[in-house]
């Protein structure tokens, strides 16, 4: 019985050393022209860095969350089940049998690591804000609430169905605020 155990043992640490399914990493380089970044798997003495690993943001047909990432930031490191080549490009097939591959790593970014102690600008709300605490955007059932040290507004802005101008003056001429 106990070569049975030592067998099933040594059968799953083969498995297993062999499979990639999740790591954090860090970011050793953005491309932010096409969201890829190289990235250098944790521990970093045991693995080689993944070069243009494509990152997981929030995207839409529509819209999406843009955020520069830095070197040395942490992403989650996931492996796929199967070969991502072909879905990457739009199409629903598998190109090869691989499975868990490093060639087939997208990175999720980024995240925070216990020893960081976070301080946002509201826990209650939506926020989105720098960590200096200088500038926060905040939305809940109330509303909508932006501190900046400087606003720049592009285009036309209202208020309570009001035209906002520059500088306080609300004429305005054709298309430009005057």
């Amino acid at each position: 019985m106990e070569n049975v155990n030592e067998f099933f043992n040594d059968l799953t640490k083969g498995i297993n050393e062999g499979l990639n399914v999740a790591k954090l990493g860090k970011v050793v380089k953005f491309y932010p022209e096409n969201m890829k970044v190289d990235v250098m798997p944790f521990p970093t003495k045991e693995s080689a860095m993944i070069l243009n690993v494509p990152l997981g943001t929030i995207s839409t047909k529509d819209y999406l969350v843009y955020y520069p990432l830095k070197p040395d930031d942490i992403v989650v490191l996931l492996f796929i089940d199967y070969d991502t080549d072909n879905i990457l490009l739009g199409e629903d097939s598998l190109e090869t049998e691989r499975g868990h591959d490093v060639s087939d790593c997208v990175a999720i970014g980024c995240i925070s690591i216990f020893k960081e102690a976070l301080s946002p600008a509201d826990i209650n709300s939506l926020v989105l804000q720098d960590k200096a605490g200088k500038t926060a955007i905040k939305v809940n059932s109330e509303g909508v609430e932006i501190e900046a040290p400087k606003i720049t507004l592009k285009g036309f802005a209202t208020y309570k169905g009001k035209e906002i101008a520059v500088k306080g003056d609300s004429v305005s001429m054709e298309n430009k605020i005057i």
